[in-house]
């Protein structure tokens, strides 16, 4: 008998890490993405894998690398603060579902995203009374046809809605009684048919797929059916996994008859989540003991339960599959790529490897990137060259304790702990501590914001002042401190050698020192600078740029503290800016919404201030951005919430 499964498909040849020769920005390092829980959190169609992450946003990878593409967060994939619950891709359309709810005064629709799966953009959304839509549970796709099963908590209902795939016309509601739908809980298709789950009513129903007509509803203790929680079909063989049971049914596709139910303690089935099935193997998520199950399709064989601390699962409960690749999402964080032809890990797709935990601030000298974590009390070094993880730095002897700002000249690199009152220097070629400052004498007091110019160290202190440090020894040179100074609410700190400008947030100036002897040039300030708030300050020699909270950036003269210009207004899309930085042909600055999440990088002409571009969208992951730094060839911003940073080279364009 000639096999009925297509030999597997050769797994693409993987292109070669970026290296020392440069990343091809723009990267998103650290990505922070916990998948929510259920079946169908994670969809692949070959070319990209998506994954419902738990903050409400959808992660789009590539398939033949596993790295970072996309952090879609359209409002639709959030709507109402209600997190994505399921996604199905065909290659072509991605389809995402949002429960909907409410109380008995106002019913909120859930409602279907659909996403162009070549660019991630937002195609459309569907929601509204004709589709039935409260609460859509799971969902599928076999290029022409989408499947929504769903329940309505007005009336209890279970229903399935089915979708024209490529215009996403509603083409019926199936909900009648006799469709035996009693808490739908996955939904597949194969083409031909269409199998619906129902975990309450412990049955599972057939659709056919060109016309939506019932052809059956499968129940009764024969078939094994114990809270059927997931379904995959290859046209070939239905595997329906029992989550209760600890079991996997295995029906014939064309006639809905029992061919096995699979169950015993050799099979390794512990709370079986979610199934997947693709050529010549089947995968099984088992969620308690944290394994997969690989069963094969012809058989139903079992073929190996893979576990173990290699495969990096944690939590596993969905699964999907490709053809060369099986993906598993892993509650704790992460996914894991398999090789569906072996078993074989291939990788461990995981942001938290690089231990961004609020990432504050970020620094490079054109080697090595540092990066604080402020919710961590660690910092995490990168090579410039390629992105890869050099170590992360953690542990009482560091002195870590709220690390808010980060400098490097070369041979040290300072960070400031602002819980700590101390500055902790370290060895910029090796990582090792070097010393930590602290005590009564250096003044440090909640010290927020630190640069450091070759011999001096300058620490900005949010209770008023300002400490020099010798960056040789690490010995105190001064504190400065008074009221001459204007020092009122210090934020940031630059120098370029010759001067020293601090920012001055609550007092709406900048202070202005001579970097030699710590002497007080000039307090700048007056409507004419309309400083607003002023959050960040960096200076490229000749020119100093001020970044507000208040919506714009001030350009002043390096040599006379004279103003240049105030940009501001909707085309620089300055929003709450709060970090700057510039390398002399370029300026940067990162716009750090409170509300509505996301964020901006505005690139500026230096010689000009003219707008460049405003760098924002998917694939920058910025969430929101916080702290930006270049190195000569690349720009490296910290993105508080995401846990991540995100690289992109000096200039695109």
């Amino acid at each position: 008998m000639a096999d009925r499964h297509p030999p597997f498909p050769a797994r693409p040849p993987r292109p070669p890490r970026p290296g020392p020769a440069g990343l091809h920005g723009p990267n998103v390092l650290g990505w922070g993405c916990h998948p929510l829980p259920g079946s169908q959190t994670i969809a692949s169609d070959g070319r990209h894998v998506w994954v419902i992450c738990d903050n409400g946003t959808v992660l789009e990878l590539d398939a033949v690398t596993g790295t970072f593409v996309a952090d879609l967060a359209s409002p639709s994939l959030r709507y109402e603060h209600r997190a994505s619950g399921a996604v199905a891709s065909d290659g072509r359309h991605v389809w995402v579902t949002n429960e909907g709810g409410g109380s008995m005064i106002k019913q909120v629709s859930g409602l279907v995203t659909e996403l162009d799966a070549a660019t991630g953009a937002v195609v459309r959304v569907l929601h509204g009374s004709a589709y039935g839509f409260n609460y859509p549970l799971a969902v599928a796709s076999d290029g022409t046809h989408v499947w929504v099963a769903a329940n309505d908590a007005r009336d209890g209902a279970s229903l399935v809605t089915e979708l024209n795939a490529d215009t996403g016309a509603l083409v019926r509601v199936l909900n009648e009684p006799r469709y035996g739908l009693d808490g739908p809980g996955a939904v597949a298709s194969d083409g031909r048919h269409v199998w619906v789950t129902s975990p309450v009513g412990e049955s599972v129903t057939e659709l056919d797929a060109a016309s939506g007509a019932l052809v059956r509803v499968l129940k009764g203790h024969g078939y094994g059916f114990d809270g059927p929680s997931a379904v995959a079909s290859d046209g070939h063989r239905v595997w329906v996994a029992n989550s209760v049971g600890n079991s996997v049914t295995e029906l014939d596709a064309a006639s809905g008859a029992l061919v096995r139910v699979l169950k015993g303690h050799r099979y390794g089935f512990d709370d079986p989540e979610a199934v997947a099935s693709a050529g010549h193997r089947v995968w099984v998520a088992n969620f308690m003991s944290g394994s997969v199950t690989e069963l094969d399709a012809a058989s139903g064989a079992l073929v190996r339960v893979l576990k173990g601390h290699r495969y990096g699962f944690d939590d596993p409960e969905a699964v999907a599959s490709d053809g060369p690749d099986a993906w598993v999402t892993n509650g704790g964080g992460g996914m894991t790529e398999l090789d569906a032809a072996t078993g074989a890990p291939v990788q461990v797709v995981n942001g938290s490897a690089y231990g961004f935990n609020g990432p504050e601030a970020v620094a490079s000298d054109g080697h090595r990137v540092w990066v604080t974590n402020l919710g961590g009390d660690s910092v995490t070094e990168l090579d410039a060259g390629s992105g890869a993880l050099v170590r992360v730095l953690s542990g009482h002897r560091y002195g870590f304790n709220g690390p808010s700002a980060v400098a490097s000249n070369g041979p040290d690199v300072w960070v400031a702990n602002l819980g700590g009152d101390s500055v902790t220097e370290l060895d910029a070629a090796t990582g090792a501590l070097v010393r930590v400052l602290s005590g009564h004498t250096y003044g440090f007091n909640y010290p927020g914001a630190v640069a450091s110019d070759g011999p001096h160290v300058w620490v900005v202190n949010l209770g008023g002042s300002v400490t020099e440090v010798d960056a040789a020894t690490g010995a105190l040179v001064r504190v400065l401190d008074g009221s001459a100074y204007g020092f009122n609410g210090p934020e940031a700190v630059a120098s370029d050698g010759r001067r020293v400008w601090v920012a001055n947030t609550f007092g709406g100036s900048v202070t202005e020192l001579d970097a030699a002897t710590g002497a007080l040039v000039r307090v700048l300030r007056g409507h004419r600078y309309e400083f607003n708030q002023p959050q960040a300050v960096a200076s490229d020699g000749p020119l100093v740029w001020v970044a507000n909270l208040g919506g714009s950036v001030t350009e002043v003269d390096a040599a006379s503290g004279a103003l240049v210009r105030v940009l501001k207004g909707h085309r620089y899309q300055l929003n709450q800016p709060q970090a700057v930085a510039s390398d002399g042909p370029h300026v940067w600055v990162v716009n750090n919404p409170q509300s509505g999440g996301g964020g901006s990088v505005t690139e500026l002409d230096a010689a000009t201030g003219a707008l460049v571009q405003v760098l924002d969208g998917s694939a920058y992951g910025f969430n929101p951005p916080r702290g930006i730094a270049w190195d000569g060839a690349r720009v490296w911003v910290a993105n508080a919430n995401g846990d991540s940073v995100t690289e992109f080279p000096r200039s695109q364009q």
